[in-house]
């Protein structure tokens, strides 16, 4: 099992780039990637997308040291990614636990892609939904205007 700072070296690495070409690509400095390399510090969120992205891995393989496939989770972050650009962090969180959660139902199956973006999409779709019905119910109620 790799750390997150391991993890990164060996897949910059493996794509034969430079501490400053994956800096470069992700949008961080230089002096950010060898800290990352050589400390147990992590960066926020959004910079763990980032690096992930430049080096072609999924944030999940980046965020947990149990995991050794750099592609794990790949057919779930769009669905993710959808639910942070709605919900924030939060949403993303929520949507990655009900994916994770429902991750059984392929273990040794036979679906085709296809079949899983299916349900994924099911899934999001009804996650949505859910999330604009609480929001209306218990959302906050615009104050009443007082007559004069």
């Amino acid at each position: 099992m790799a750390t997150f700072g391991e993890k990164i070296r060996m897949r910059r690495e493996e794509l034969n780039l430079s501490q400053e070409q994956l800096a470069s690509l992700a949008g961080l400095t230089r002096r950010s990637i060898v800290s990352y390399e050589t400390t147990s510090k992590r960066p926020y969120a959004s910079s763990i997308r980032k690096i992930a992205a430049a080096l072609g891995v999924t944030v999940r393989y980046l965020e947990r040291d149990d995991i050794d496939d750099p592609q794990a989770g790949i057919d779930e972050e769009p669905f993710i990614q959808e639910a942070r650009e709605m919900y924030g962090k939060k949403g993303a969180d929520e949507m990655a636990a009900v994916l994770a959660q429902n991750e059984a139902l392929f273990a040794g199956g036979t679906l085709t892609e296809d079949q899983k973006d299916m349900f994924y999409e099911a899934v999001t779709r009804a996650y949505f939904m859910n999330k604009e019905r609480a929001r209306e119910k218990f959302g906050r109620k615009a104050p009443k205007k007082q007559m004069e």
